[in-house]
């Protein structure tokens, strides 16, 4: 549908806008881009309230309820409150409508009524598909010039011999997508035009499939549904939606055999589970004891160093008091010794602890 949305989009915002906006400035805006261009908020580009088109019912209902009531007033308000909803309406749609984009402007050029009328502005419109497709990264570069060199080539030739099929074609009942397989598909002189048309087609192509697959999703849903069984009801929903109903399901030997082992397989997927389960709590032992295996001979690497300085310390100043004669740093020195073997104690205690978590790590791998 994305080569009709720019026409479409356009005649949708000509028509409201033709509502408030003066014809002389509407006259002006000759494209969708001129079109785009019309500041509609611009209170001098606005006709006078009294001839904002309501339309005719409401016209004439509205001088009926003027004439009975004499509310003149009110279909002053009435006429400026439509052209309040008219402007706003008309610039969410050019905030949001994708007509913005240069990309949906110029497939239009894919729409086969709109490719008849002008050669040159339908080769202006090809070209710049492909460098947006380019710069996207979805074509590569060496082949836009083949690709306006098909399409100059189609356009003289397929074109004339099928313009009938052009003239007749009808968005509500033709495909595009049919139409341009006939004429361009497996036709080597038409290979890179055909590519681009057909990434073309694909673009429009959103999420409503996979928005419809949620939607299923949470019909089917139950409480403590499990993920295997949520997959196997879409599997079967979607292969009973193919086939055409359950009417057309067929019973095989293989289903009823199927079905006769489901108990079996039940019980086979709860063992898998409580083994997984048990892997788990393994692996979840074995990796606390490998850190608690690694934070102890850092523990145990740092002790060794405090011991090592202290004994350092210690034989310091009993060498210091030994040249000077200073009790008080023989003092100090037998302190440093008992720190030390303090450390030297806590060390070997660690070193026991650290051997029982090594074997209990090697029995657990």
């Amino acid at each position: 549908m994305l080569p009709f949305m720019s026409g479409d989009l356009t005649n949708i915002l000509r028509s409201l806008m033709e509502k408030f906006v003066k014809p002389s400035v509407m006259m002006s805006a000759t494209n969708t881009l001129k079109l785009l261009k019309v500041d509609h908020e611009e209170q001098d580009n606005h006709v006078d309230v009294n001839k904002v088109k309501v339309g005719f019912a409401t016209e004439r209902a509205l001088v009926e309820h003027v004439k009975n009531s004499g509310a003149e007033r009110l279909r002053l308000e009435f006429r400026q409150n439509c052209k309040l909803f008219l402007v706003k309406m008309v610039s969410k749609l050019f905030e949001k409508a994708p007509v913005k984009y240069p990309l949906v402007r110029s497939l239009s050029v894919l729409d086969p009524r709109v490719l008849l009328k002008n050669k040159e502005l339908s080769s202006q419109k090809l070209t710049t598909v492909p460098r947006l497709l380019v710069e996207t990264a979805r074509l590569e570069e060496k082949c836009c010039d083949d690709v306006l060199r098909e399409f100059g080539q189609f356009f003289d030739t397929s074109l004339m011999l099928a313009s009938d099929s052009f003239h007749k074609f009808t968005p509500q009942s033709d495909r595009l997508d049919e139409f341009y397989h006939g004429l361009l598909a497996n036709k080597a002189e038409f290979r890179h035009l055909w590519e681009v048309v057909q990434l073309a087609l694909i673009l429009s192509h959103g999420q409503a499939s996979v928005e419809r697959g949620f939607s299923v999703n949470k019909e089917v849903m139950v409480e403590n549904l499990k993920e295997h069984s949520l997959i196997a009801q879409r599997v079967i929903h979607d292969h009973v939606l193919i086939i055409g109903g359950l009417h057309n399901v067929g019973y095989s030997k293989e289903l009823f055999l199927s079905a006769s082992a489901a108990r079996q397989k039940y019980h086979m997927y709860l063992d898998e589970e409580r083994r997984q389960k048990q892997d788990q709590q393994k692996a979840l032992k074995r990796k606390t004891l490998m850190e608690e295996v690694s934070e102890m001979k850092a523990k145990k690497k740092r002790m060794e160093e405090d011991v090592r300085v202290l004994m350092k310390s210690a034989d310091g100043n009993a060498e210091k008091a030994e040249a000077t004669g200073k009790l008080s740093l023989i003092s100090k020195s037998n302190g440093l010794r008992r720190a030390a073997n303090e450390k030297q104690r806590n060390l070997k205690t660690l070193e026991q602890k650290l051997t029982e978590k090594m074997k209990e790590l090697n029995d657990a791998l």
